[in-house]
């Protein structure tokens, strides 16, 4: 009996190791989290998008606007926390208040947009899985 609990023990503690290992997770991935939104964002600025999908208008003369607005981008992770950051004149189009006051929106405001929650959700689930043993 005395063997049959300590291989009972030794698994009671396998499985709390697990337990605690989950808690590392995020910020283990937070770097990849920021890669994965960092490509999605700048998906959306190439193909003239917001992070709803819906494009965005075009300049006076008809173009596609904010062309170079990835080099004003940045998105990076600090602990466990993502953030993404607009700089310089593309910050001013993203909040509506440039010249002309047109609201060309970059980053998510209220609701993280479906793609980039897939994002997400995929390298955690991932990392889960990698972490857990579970399929």
């Amino acid at each position: 009996m005395a063997r049959d609990n300590g291989q009972a023990f030794q698994a009671l503690d396998a499985m709390i190791a697990k337990i605690k290992a989950v808690g590392l997770i995020p910020t283990e991935v937070a770097p990849q989290i920021a890669d994965a939104l960092h490509s999605i964002l700048d998906a959306n600025i190439a193909a003239g998008v917001g992070p709803d999908g819906k494009p965005w208008p075009l300049t006076k003369k008809g173009e596609k606007p904010l062309k170079n607005a990835s080099a004003a981008l940045t998105v990076r992770a600090v602990g466990s926390v993502v953030l993404a950051k607009l700089t310089g004149p593309t910050a001013l189009h993203h909040l509506g208040i440039a010249r002309g006051h047109i609201r060309r929106q970059i980053l998510p405001s209220s609701r993280v947009p479906g793609p980039m929650t897939a994002a997400v959700k995929a390298v955690l689930t991932k990392a889960f899985q990698t972490r857990t043993g579970a399929k």
